[in-house]
């Protein structure tokens, strides 16, 4: 998908300059799912009815405005805002605490997704607890994109100046 590859650039390129990184979730707008439930509700109220041609092809529209929406249309203002200087991880728009990682024993990880084709990347500390995932690629990521999340890391590992473990592309 061209718009993530272009959003992937831009956040390879803001890592090596900007102060401040903001790192989306990448998950689809909850709008296409409510259009396509709308137009499969509407599709079996149209099946009890007798001569409910029309509406049946309105419910199909309905479905397929809902496919359409849920590839294309991604939530906004939600996600990760890393600042760089001050070596922070702060949510934004999702439950969760900032994160300090100025001590010694964090890393990066780039290690795959929880979904089909996906990469993620996460700091963890040497001294274990959970880790910190703040970027995910869609589901079905294509070759590019894993490639620009590998860049990625590599750039924020070196801003941050901590090791970079995991998958390299």
């Amino acid at each position: 998908m061209l718009a993530t590859e272009s959003l992937l650039r831009r956040l390879v390129d803001d890592a090596g300059q900007q102060p401040l990184l903001f790192l989306p979730k990448l998950e689809p707008h909850p709008m296409g799912a409510a259009v396509g439930l709308g137009g499969v509700a509407l599709g079996l109220y149209a099946a009890r009815q007798s001569a409910a041609t029309l509406l049946g092809w309105f419910a199909l529209t309905l479905c397929v405005a809902g496919m359409f929406i849920h590839a294309t249309l991604r939530r906004q203002g939600i996600g990760w805002q890393l600042d760089l200087q001050s070596r922070t991880l702060r949510p934004v728009g999702q439950p969760g605490e900032a994160q300090v990682l100025d001590a010694e024993g964090w890393s990066l990880f780039c290690v795959g997704g929880s979904g089909r084709r996906m990469l993620a990347l996460e700091f963890r500390h040497q001294d274990g607890g959970a880790p910190r995932r703040f970027f995910q690629t869609r589901s079905g990521a294509n070759r590019t994109e894993h490639q620009l999340t590998s860049q990625l890391a590599d750039a924020l590992a070196a801003r941050l100046q901590m090791g970079r473990q995991g998958l390299s592309l």
